[in-house]
């Protein structure tokens, strides 16, 4: 499938020990693992993955496989620091749109004490109220005074009034 998007050097493992001794070896571009390897499954891979000690390897993309998409299996692909979690049987279509969201619209990473990985928040709305920010791209809850004049009702009411177009 990987070869029909036009992937170059595709590189299979038969579990995720022979994974890791390869990803410490050299660095990829992506890593899609399957969610119940033997030895080590593709959530303790990413989880070490994200805890690898160059920059350059932690971030690398990874999207987990797996034939169990129960909450909490989504949940353990989401706080390991998978990018994505996709259920088989797989589309083409399906991994190539998660594929492209990877790198046309990268999360930012973010490195705590109890995760590393993608940013989980898909919502930009800011802090919860009455909480400062936690990220300098937090917007402010300072939101100031009006700087014009409030509209009337009657002005508001002009905004939202159906309007024949001129021809």
């Amino acid at each position: 499938m990987l070869r029909s998007f036009g992937a170059n050097d595709i590189i299979a493992v038969k579990d995720g020990t022979e994974a890791k001794s390869l990803l410490a070896k050299q660095h990829f571009d992506l890593v899609i693992t399957d969610g119940a390897m033997p030895e080590c499954d593709g959530y303790e891979l990413v989880r070490w993955l994200r805890n690898r000690p160059k920059d350059e390897d932690r971030i690398t993309p990874a999207i987990i496989i797996s034939a169990h998409t129960r909450e909490s299996q989504v949940a353990a692909g989401r706080d390991c620091g998978a990018n994505y979690i996709i259920a088989k049987p797989i589309s083409p279509q399906v991994l190539l749109e998660r594929i492209f969201y990877i790198s046309n619209e990268p999360r930012s990473f973010i490195v705590g004490d109890s995760y590393a990985g993608p940013d989980r928040r898909w919502k930009h709305q800011g802090p919860p109220s009455q909480e400062e920010g936690r990220r300098k791209s937090d917007l402010s809850l300072d939101i100031g005074a009006a700087q014009d004049e409030n509209l009337s009702e009657n002005e508001l009411d002009d905004l939202v009034k159906p309007q024949k177009a001129a021809s």
